[in-house]
């Protein structure tokens, strides 16, 4: 599929309304309304939130996984990031992977991965990059940068041959799903963040939360799932 015809399915100005969408019919989307009779969202890394976006419920699903990947393509073209331009499309383990794929099947370009280590991103020794290649990063979600600069930094470190980042104007573009930093519009000095949907979402640590001090209960969301929509 090329561009403009991609284009006729959908305008650009409708990907954000359809991927909310899409996390509305999966019961993937999740946002504090305000009642201290509500949970909230205790997130792995043991800080708390007043939103989350289970992005697995939502990709399991093959024809969103491909709506998806295309509106990303789009996201790209509209930015002059155009197939000719990719040779290799770089993710994150795990949630990262299938959203990869799709884009790179989208590109016709190379997909790889890099693998968990702990806490770290490491390079996968599985695959090489070819040198000179014109690598692209794709992620599901973005709170802070950690995971992309983890990422790009295995491929630049351990790649057996040098590597280049797509950038535009002179930053690194790192492509995803769903960015939910901390206040909107958030501007990175190295890196330009091209998401489908933005949502701004607020973190504390369980000392300072506010949320707790007004009696919402913190919550791991998806074992308790329910108890979070049953709220909403």
């Amino acid at each position: 599929m090329d561009i403009e015809e991609a284009r006729h399915i959908m305008s650009l100005g409708e990907v954000s309304r359809e991927v909310k969408d899409m996390f509305e019919i999966c019961n993937a989307l999740w946002i504090y309304q305000g009642s201290p009779n509500e949970p909230h969202a205790l997130l792995t890394k043991g800080g708390h939130s007043d939103a989350y976006f289970n992005v697995n419920a939502v990709t399991q699903f093959p024809n969103f996984r491909r709506r998806l990947g295309l509106d990303i393509m789009l996201k790209l073209a509209d930015a002059g990031i155009i197939m000719k331009d990719v040779d290799v499309v770089v993710s994150s383990t795990y949630a990262a992977t299938s959203i990869g794929q799709e884009v790179a099947d989208y590109l016709d370009a190379m997909f790889v991965f890099t693998e968990k280590d702990g806490k770290d991103q490491i390079w996968s020794g599985r695959f090489e990059i070819p040198s000179g290649a014109r690598v692209l990063q794709v992620e599901e979600l973005i709170t802070t940068l950690s995971t992309t600069e983890k990422v790009r930094g295995a491929v630049l470190k351990d790649n057996s041959d040098p590597v280049e980042f797509i950038e535009k104007d002179g930053k690194v573009v790192v492509a995803t799903i769903v960015h939910r930093p901390s206040k909107l519009p958030m501007n990175y000095s190295s890196y330009e963040v091209m998401a489908l949907m933005e949502v701004e979402v607020h973190n504390w640590d369980p000392e300072e939360c506010p949320l707790c001090k007004q009696g919402s209960e913190a919550l791991k969301p998806k074992p308790n799932w329910q108890k979070f929509l049953q709220e909403t």
